[in-house]
């Protein structure tokens, strides 16, 4: 899964959550209604705002849009439209899935093209509530953690010392991407919980002279804790 980059909204003291695995579209068809269940990673409520507006293009003439999103990892942000079909058939069927599946920073929309047979209320619960789940199972869920990029740039009189203090810290070789020109660069992903451990440390080899780069990323990424 690639790493999604951005600010993370209702980022407070928590720095894990569960998101879907992939994002996916998967179809389901209800009395010659085509429903299609959209999970996307959404970060902030702009980037959904920003998803939401280009599923017209990415399945033109249908009929209906109906999103909900749940954005955050403390305070989480909810919102959820019906886009059109009636009150309480859409939004909250989806909603409901993406809380059951305790789905954070994340976008589901279920796209309609309307088969010609009227489904009525129940029906139209029903039909969202199934679409939803089937996309949310196709997606499956992983557990992410929230982690900042961390560039370093050192002499190679010091780089051995460095490298050292990463692999005690817990960062390997397999974890640092390294460059070696005038002098080494390098770079990681750091968790934002074991930041208050390492920066003391690193801004002291900074104020010596050891580090001469030490700069922290100023977004949040999510990577699987698997991936680290």
């Amino acid at each position: 899964m690639e790493k999604a980059q951005g600010k993370v909204a209702g980022v407070e003291n928590s720095y894990s959550f569960i998101a879907p695995a992939k994002e996916i579209d998967v179809e389901l068809t209800v009395k010659r209604s085509r429903f299609i269940g959209s999970v996307r990673i959404s970060l902030d409520p702009d980037e959904a705002s920003e998803k939401i507006k280009g599923f017209p293009e990415l399945f033109p003439k249908a009929n209906h849009h109906c999103w909900a999103y749940r954005i955050g990892t403390e305070n989480i942000l909810e919102h959820c439209s019906d886009a059109g079909e009636p009150a309480g058939t859409a939004g909250r069927p989806i909603l409901g899935m993406l809380k059951r599946h305790s789905l954070q920073n994340t976008l589901l929309v279920v796209t309609r093209y309307f088969g010609g047979i009227k489904l009525g209320v129940r029906g139209l619960i029903e039909a969202y509530g199934e679409a939803a789940e089937l996309a949310v199972t196709e997606a499956g869920t992983v557990e992410m953690e929230l982690n900042l990029q961390l560039d370093l740039s050192c002499s190679y009189e010091h780089s051995k010392t460095l490298s050292s203090s990463l692999k005690k810290w817990g960062f390997g070789e397999d974890r640092v991407s390294a460059l070696y020109g005038e002098n080494v660069e390098m770079s990681l992903f750091v968790p934002c919980s074991s930041k208050p451990e390492i920066a003391p440390s690193l801004e002291e080899m900074f104020s010596r002279g050891m580090i001469q780069k030490l700069e922290w990323g100023n977004n949040a990424v999510p990577i699987p804790r698997d991936k680290q």
